[in-house]
């Protein structure tokens, strides 16, 4: 116990002294746990005297650990986790008898001795067993099941997504991401298009297997990565485990992809409306003998993304195509009831191969791996649809190598190592090609003055470097509690050539190096008490930023020689630590509480810093943002005989300075990113769910999202107050919701065969695009109230070895708006035909 009263210390002294009053509420818990464990740490001590205790691992035959096994001896029973471990703490002494139970394996008695006091050592081995399940039974809980129990029931406020419920829709995570609660996705059109993503309000990080998803290039985002790809989604709101190294203050979304210890194969082709291809593939092999394990993934998207838009003049949304006035012979522009978009097809495709050892004695994970991705994508609009646009278009090539390494019991006992490093290089090209503009009719419109615009070709490219060391030490043998430290480390060298540039001079330092350098570091403690009842989670961290950018402020004659000015250089440093703290506490087996506090700090990312060569401008002076963040919630969950129901809901509350918001400029076509200097934001959300065997399954979920203005005075003596003050910030949706409902029923078309019907629905309430305040009710421009409507009616046969779906999305063709009124596909139909050996 020494050692985890050495770490609470180490937590509290080293807690920032700066802004105290922030962190009085976290040094109270920190001498509260202490308290406690102290209390807690005498009884045991008291009793153990004259007991011992039980640890090991469950296996099976091929030495891979067993989750989920029931380990009992006597009323004392324990189950193993997802490493196949398990600790029988408190065990009367002398003569006792171990019994050991697993669906699909033969159960087992084990007649052992233990001394008082002693901490026994006892590994299990299973061997398989014949059995007939139909659908009433439990069929026992894979690692990626449990998994998903253990975060849901963890100290975070956290939902967690089984991605198996969605495999056989034609979707991507975005679309799965929306139906979450506290999730708000806004997309600016179709498949490939630019989206904004945040969690309760706050910019969220995203992942793959705990790597930063910007780190995969542009080919690679929420709305082109396929679902068939994946086994679940963590989505954490607030307080960020310590491994992810987030510097997100709204949270953080990790994708785990599938990974599997035996030989699987997912094969998945779709079709639908606007010409839309979707094919995913995903498979692995490993030898059992030697370790030697293989693993690849890939997908194809395409998408001509034509589809009608219609005008709407009661939003201000006009389609507008230019025609000649038979009696004056002039042309002008006219409004037209609807138009299909004629210039945005977008394809993207990505191959990953990973080749390594698993489960072998110097590594449980080691593998070196290869990514390579490339998209094209043709740009309609830019950032209204007022700006249409007929020969825009940009390419992206990406190339990134890794490399894996993982291990418990790393050098020492207890302590487990997580590595993981790469380098990337992405290349984007940027044209426009169009001398003139266009109108909704495809075609090209004379300029005014008659001037052709001038062609656009830039070149972006981008290479970055990434690591991360995640060391995990357990500082007791019932693995109640450890120490976490992990250190992450991202930096990008941009350059950004202009290829239209004759001047062979100025066409090389077009390429001026931008760089930014990003470095987190956190140490967490993690201790569990009161039979695990009570488990809490105390942080520390430090965020680094440091940006560099040279700017060619030189000026030319006509025959491109410089005649004055200089090349000069800008560098900013940040650096800011922060501290956390995630509790919960388990009321009764099916009832619990969470909360959570954190100060953290959103390190600007590169687009928003140096932008993107097309829409979005640089801003240099943009700085991190802070927030101080409160959650609070509850779960329930409960098995009534074969009825299953389950309700969670939370409240959250953000104090935000330096708040970033991307902010369209006046030309309508380009936008900024900028800070507003405070932001307050508070809301609540809830979800509740039912099932019944496997035949039903019901969802609804809600969520309230508000943020004010907190700014009060617009000048430095403290004299004029701002006219937004206590405002509802603009363009953001601030009420959503989604109901989803799934009827499934086994062998009704035939034996081993699955019928499955799904309905989903989601609400988004109507929100203003500008202050509420500035101007009459009737002048201001919003975005109106929405329903989507999908159903999906799926057929599966031979044990789910052959699967195909039909789904109508959004049937009911309702006009879907998002970013500032761009409209998004109407009605749409989909096929998907998946082959799938797990």
């Amino acid at each position: 116990m020494k050692h985890v009263y050495d770490a609470i210390c180490f937590f509290y002294i080293f807690l920032p002294h700066g802004h105290t009053h922030a962190y009085k509420p976290v040094r109270a818990a920190v001498l509260g746990l202490t308290l406690m464990l102290w209390l807690f740490g005498t009884g045991v001590r008291a009793q153990s005297g004259e007991r011992g205790s039980i640890s090991g691992t469950v296996k099976d035959l091929f030495g891979n650990p067993v989750a989920g096994a029931s380990v009992r001896v006597a009323q004392t029973g324990v189950v193993s986790d997802p490493n196949g471990r398990f600790v029988l703490s408190i065990v009367a002494a002398g003569k006792v008898s171990l019994e050991v139970s697993a669906v699909g394996f033969a159960s087992q008695r084990h007649a052992l001795s233990v001394s008082k006091g002693e901490d026994l050592r006892f590994d299990i081995l299973l061997t398989d067993t014949s059995t007939q399940l139909d659908e009433v039974a439990v069929t026992g809980k894979s690692e990626n099941q449990l998994k998903i129990e253990e975060i849901r029931t963890s100290g975070f406020n956290a939902n967690v997504i089984d991605i198996k419920t969605y495999n056989n829709m034609t979707t991507d995570i975005n679309q799965v991401l929306k139906r979450t609660t506290g999730v708000l996705i806004r997309e600016s059109g179709g498949m490939g298009s630019d989206f904004s993503f945040r969690i309760n309000g706050l910019a969220g990080k995203i992942y793959i297997d705990d790597v930063p998803m910007d780190q995969y290039g542009n080919s690679m985002t929420l709305n082109n990565i396929p679902v068939n790809l994946v086994d679940r989604v963590e989505v954490y709101k607030g307080v960020v485990p310590a491994h992810l190294g987030s510097d997100a203050m709204g949270g953080a979304v990790n994708i785990i992809t599938k990974q599997r210890t035996r030989k699987f194969l997912d094969v998945s082709q779709s079709y639908g409306s606007f010409n839309t291809w979707q094919t995913a593939v995903s498979g692995g092999i490993r030898d059992k003998k030697t370790g030697l394990k293989f693993r690849t993934s890939a997908y194809y998207n395409h998408s001509d993304n034509n589809y009608l838009m219609y005008s709407d003049p009661r939003y201000e949304v006009l389609l507008k195509e230019v025609r000649k006035d038979p009696e004056t012979n002039d042309f002008r522009a006219v409004t037209v009831d609807k138009a299909r978009r004629f210039h945005d097809r977008y394809w993207s495709a990505m191959g990953e191969a990973e080749v390594g050892f698993e489960k072998v004695k110097w590594a449980d994970w080691f593998t070196v791996g290869l990514t390579y991705s490339q998209n094209m994508k043709q740009i309609q609009t830019g950032a209204t649809i007022n700006a249409v646009r007929g020969g825009y278009w940009t390419e992206n090539r990406y190339i990134m190598p890794t490399i894996k390494y993982r291990k418990e019991n790393f050098v020492v006992r207890g302590l487990y190592a997580n590595l993981y490093g790469n380098y990337s290089r992405g290349r984007d090209n940027i044209r426009d090609t169009a001398r003139y503009v266009y109108d909704w009719s495809g075609k090209w419109v004379a300029n005014a003055g008659g001037t052709p615009l001038e062609e656009i070709s830039n070149k972006i490219v981008d290479d970055s470097y990434a690591a991360r060391a995640n060391f995990n030490y357990y500082l007791d043998k019932a693995f109640n509690h450890s120490l976490n430290l992990n250190y992450t480390f991202a930096s990008t060298r941009r350059r950004t050539y202009n290829l239209m540039e004759t001047d062979p001079e100025r066409l090389e330092t077009s390429g001026l190096p931008k760089r930014l350098g990003k470095h987190i570091v956190g140490l967490s403690w993690q201790g569990q008490w009161l039979d695990k009842r009570l488990i809490g989670v105390l942080s520390a961290k430090y965020y680094g930023m440091d940006m560099q950018v040279s700017v060619d402020e030189r000026t030319f004659d006509n025959t491109g020689k410089p005649t004055g000015g200089q090349i000069v250089s800008r560098q900013n440093f940040y650096g800011y630590p922060s501290a956390s703290l995630a509790l919960r506490y388990r009321l009764t087996p099916d009832l619990g509480v969470k909360g959570s506090m954190e100060r953290g700090y959103n390190l600007p990312e590169t687009t928003a810093l140096f932008g993107d060569g097309r829409f979005v401008l640089s801003n240099y002076d943009l700085t991190p943002e802070r927030s101080d963040n409160f959650n609070a919630g509850l779960y329930y969950n409960h098995f009534i005989g074969d009825h299953f129901v389950n309700f969670e809901a939370g409240a959250f509350y953000r104090n935000s300075q330096n708040y970033i918001i991307s902010q369209i400029l006046s030309d309508n076509v380009h936008s900024q990113s900028r800070n507003v200097p405070g932001v307050k934001l508070y809301g609540f959300e809830a979800e509740a769910r039912y099932g019944y065997k496997d035949l039903i399954n019901l969802s609804v979920n809600g969520t309230l999202d508000k943020a004010l203005d907190s700014w009060k005075y617009t000048d430095s003596t403290r004299s004029q107050v701002s006219l937004t003050y206590n405002e509802q910030l603009p363009n953001r949706p601030w009420i959503y919701g989604n109901a989803n409902l799934t009827l499934s029923k086994r062998d009704l078309a035939g034996k081993n065969s699955r019928l499955q019907f799904s309905y989903l629905y989601q609400y988004i309430h109507w929100f203003y695009l500008t202050w509420a305040k500035l101007g009459s009710p009737s002048s201001l421009n919003f975005v109106p109230t929405q329903t989507i409507h999908t159903a999906i009616l799926t057929y599966s046969w031979k044990k789910d070895l052959y699967n195909i779906s039909f789904e109508a999305r959004n049937f009911t063709d309702e006009r879907a708006y998002d970013n500032f009124r761009l409209q998004k596909p109407g009605r749409a139909f989909y096929v998907k035909f998946r082959f799938s050996i797990m």
